[in-house]
């Protein structure tokens, strides 16, 4: 009796697993953003450059086909699939390998400069 309710317990979870994942949950950018740790501006400039949405930040047809939806109040919201859209990730990844590798240059730059200064001192 204890096994067939455990399995019937385990159906039940699974049935409502599936159940929640068939209600796509939607995300402003600004929710995308902090899921990916990184500001906004960055996100709209990544979607932008996507031609995902126009400058005004309406979506454009390629945007809706990856999950932009536009709310009758305007609000832009994203269908939970682009956390996982690799040409986005691909994009995000981009964008930080070029920020760490100036800040890395920069970083590089300032030693270089004050070790010059510590000589001449």
């Amino acid at each position: 009796m204890h096994f067939f309710s455990s399995f019937f317990k385990k159906t039940n979870k699974q049935t409502n697993a599936i159940k929640q994942n068939d209600i796509d949950r939607t995300y402003t950018t600004e929710e995308v953003a902090i899921h990916f740790n990184i500001s906004k501006k960055t996100v709209e400039e990544i979607l932008l450059d996507l031609t995902w949405i126009k400058e005004d930040k309406l979506p454009t047809d390629e945007g809706i086909k990856v999950g932009a939806i536009l709310k009758d109040d305007n609000t832009l919201l994203w269908k939970e699939s682009i956390l996982e859209n690799e040409i986005f990730i691909t994009k995000i990844n981009n964008k930080i390998n070029k920020l760490i590798f100036a800040l890395s240059q920069n970083f590089a730059k300032q030693k270089n400069n004050s070790s010059e200064y510590a000589y001449i001192a």
